[in-house]
């Protein structure tokens, strides 16, 4: 996982939006076990980027425009899926959770379209997307990114510093922390982090929840 250091002015990459919709994002509170509803309104996309040739989830704040999250995702790192502890929540259930492999982190987002009918539709398709997938509904837009764990180091390395991707040393980095998680993904301590699990992660520093809270009217 890598976020891009931007400033709100920026002009974000450009391409090929593989899905896009309404949906919120949630903030963990300072005790790291329950999550709280953003109630402002905002957008999630997933995008084949023409800068960098790489994908990206971002969260935009659709009121000013601005794109306050945007995630680098490699095929293979993460998954996209519903947060069971929240299905009997009176207050908002329609919480989902972008999880990563290599980092063990954890980030939620909730559903604003205003019917939950599709909630399941929109979170395949984008499980799908950020993993080189084929479009589960056949709208196809996903496939060709090539799955991270047919990669190894220096193929890796390769495709972050091709065209104008990050710089060599940062990229080294990334391409080496990528390739270890990659590698360590199919021991037991990593069952919980495969695609589609449900289950959050554990440790220090990550993201537990035992509740979640709060919601917004849809819009």
């Amino acid at each position: 996982q890598r976020m891009k250091d931007t400033s709100p002015a920026e002009t974000y990459h450009t391409g090929v939006s593989m899905i896009e919709f309404r949906c919120g994002k949630m903030k963990m509170d300072a005790n790291g076990t329950t999550v709280r509803s953003d109630t402002r309104k905002g957008k999630l996309t997933v995008t084949k980027s023409e800068d960098d040739g790489l994908t990206h989830l971002t969260w935009t704040e659709r009121t000013q425009g601005v794109v306050e999250d945007d995630f680098i995702i490699f095929p293979g790192d993460a998954s996209f899926s519903l947060v069971e502890q929240a299905k009997d929540n009176a207050k908002n259930n329609r919480v989902y959770a972008l999880k990563f492999a290599s980092t063990k982190k954890c980030h939620f987002f909730w559903m604003q379209e205003p019917s939950p009918d599709k909630d399941s539709d929109l979170c395949a398709k984008v499980h799908a997307a950020i993993n080189g997938e084929e479009d589960p509904s056949g709208g196809g837009g996903g496939g060709g990114g090539g799955s991270l764990g047919q990669m190894d180091q220096a193929q890796i390395l390769a495709m972050l510093t091709q065209g104008r991707h990050m710089p060599q040393e940062a990229a080294a980095e990334v391409a080496s922390e990528v390739a270890a998680a990659v590698a360590a993904q199919g021991s037991p301590s990593s069952a919980g982090a495969e695609a589609g699990s449900t289950a959050l992660p554990e440790g220090p520093g990550d993201a537990v929840t035992g509740a979640v809270e709060g919601g917004a009217e849809s819009s």
